[in-house]
């Protein structure tokens, strides 16, 4: 085996080799249900003939350019995420960890202040800016973000305590992932972004996992009625292809200079290709309002007495 094995004992004893739809098959022949999404990542499933031909199409033309030229895809992209978000910019990469840096970045330049708070339990990636602020492994790379106050996801008060002159920003999952699909405690989010901003602080909603429409609404933020200074997303907003977003206001769009922050892959043809082809399918096949249906559905049948 030449690939290095960053998976252990968590590795499935499966190969798959071909999917459609919601179904893999494996080197057997053996089909398998898939309602993981690949870390939640085929928004669309396996294989949509639309999503396909817009990527074959965007290859045969233009598979890649240097991002200081003009592309009409990308700029088609950009504007339908950011009317899709009802964000005002965006910043494309290729991974949430990525998108997660660059808002971190932005945010302690913005504000002039050192200072992040995080959530216990929270994950935001494992890139080295990333796991600083991400609950679990940054033992391991210690020190990976030395300005880093985590607080008891849910917690306000705890959260208040922890804002100061010198934090920037908040960051946090409005529903933790990797914790347990954790949901917030009702008007916590919105009370979180008075607080921030009562403070001069920012709010960074992560919403790789949570959001393009997981909830019902594009941004698992909009349930709390939240419009984030910054917000991240990725993992199905290319619909399987590798690409990531950090979206912000135009405040503070206008606080970063040319040069300041970069990429050689964010925002490259066959990306933007797949995102376009994703947000397309969402609305022609209404994939939000049949999320909606479909989670209260699966409570119903999955509720518990007693248990939330």
């Amino acid at each position: 085996m030449h690939l290095l094995d960053t998976v252990g004992a968590a590795k499935l004893p499966v190969t798959f080799v071909s999917g459609e739809g919601a179904l893999l098959w494996d080197q057997g022949g053996r089909t398998t249900w898939d309602f993981y999404g690949g870390h939640a990542v085929t928004l669309l499933g396996q294989g949509h003939p639309k999503w396909v031909a817009a990527i074959a199409e965007q290859a045969r033309t233009l598979s890649f350019v240097t991002g200081i030229c003009d592309v009409p895809v990308r700029d088609r992209a950009a504007e339908r995420l950011t009317r899709f978000t009802g964000m005002d910019r965006v910043f494309f990469v290729n991974s949430g960890a990525e998108a997660n840096e660059a808002a971190l970045k932005i945010a302690r330049k913005a504000t002039g202040r050192p200072v992040i708070v995080a959530m216990e339990h929270g994950f935001h990636g494992r890139t080295m800016g990333a796991v600083g602020v991400t609950w679990h492994y940054r033992e391991q790379h210690a020190p990976a973000h030395g300005d880093v106050r985590f607080v008891p996801f849910g917690d306000l008060e705890a959260l208040r305590r922890a804002l100061g002159p010198d934090v920037a920003a908040v960051i946090v999952e409005p529903v933790q992932g990797m914790a347990g699909v954790v949901v917030p405690p009702p008007g916590w989010l919105a009370s979180v972004q008075r607080a921030c901003h009562e403070a001069g602080a920012l709010l960074i909603c992560d919403e790789v996992q949570c959001g393009m429409g997981r909830m019902g609404v594009p941004l698992a933020s909009h349930r709390s009625g939240v419009r984030p200074d910054l917000a991240t997303v990725g993992k199905g907003v290319g619909g399987g292809f590798p690409v990531a977003a950090l979206l912000l206001t135009e405040e503070l769009a206008r606080t970063c200079k040319p040069g300041e922050h970069g990429t050689t892959f964010g925002g490259g043809p066959m990306a933007m290709a797949a995102v376009e082809a994703t947000l397309t399918i969402m609305e022609e096949e209404r994939l939000l309002e049949k999320a909606a249906a479909l989670g209260a559905r699966m409570h119903e049948l999955l509720a518990v007495p007693g248990v939330v």
